[in-house]
């Protein structure tokens, strides 16, 4: 096997990685907006309920808590984006080098809001936060 041989396959198992990898931040993409709905709407059932427990401030630390899960998903999300755009980057620069005619790395349209997952996810995102931030206000001010 000569040196360009060598390198091509190399490339070629590097090119499989960054494959896997994509899907498993695809999937993970998918899997966390579940388990955000599920934290959310308990969240909310708290905030909501009416009861004279214990718990100092509940009015208080609810929209707080909701406020912090929303920026660590929306964190998550933010890094789950670059993460797979540098795959999609590297895996586009090795299918030209070992000069594949059917390209899958390359990236889609992404101009309306149906076909934008980051943007679709992101709008969940922003709804919670402003429902939390509402809800903030209301138990501060009113």
């Amino acid at each position: 096997m000569n040196e360009l041989d060598y390198k091509k396959a190399l490339a070629l198992e590097q090119y499989k990685e960054i494959k896997a990898s994509r899907r498993h931040y695809s999937n993970l993409r998918f899997a966390l907006v579940p388990v955000y709905f599920v934290v959310q709407f308990g969240l909310v059932q708290l905030a909501v309920k009416k009861s004279s427990d214990a718990l100092l401030f509940a009015e208080y630390i609810m929209p707080i808590c909701g406020l912090l899960v929303t920026y660590v998903f929306w964190t998550i999300e933010t890094r789950i984006t670059i993460y797979y755009k540098d795959l999609e980057q590297t895996g586009d620069f090795i299918e030209e080098y070992l000069g594949f005619d059917n390209k899958v790395m390359v990236n889609y349209s992404k101009q309306s809001f149906l076909s934008n997952t980051k943007l679709s996810i992101k709008a969940v995102y922003t709804i919670f936060l402003l429902y939390w931030i509402a809800v903030l206000i209301k138990q501060l001010f009113f």
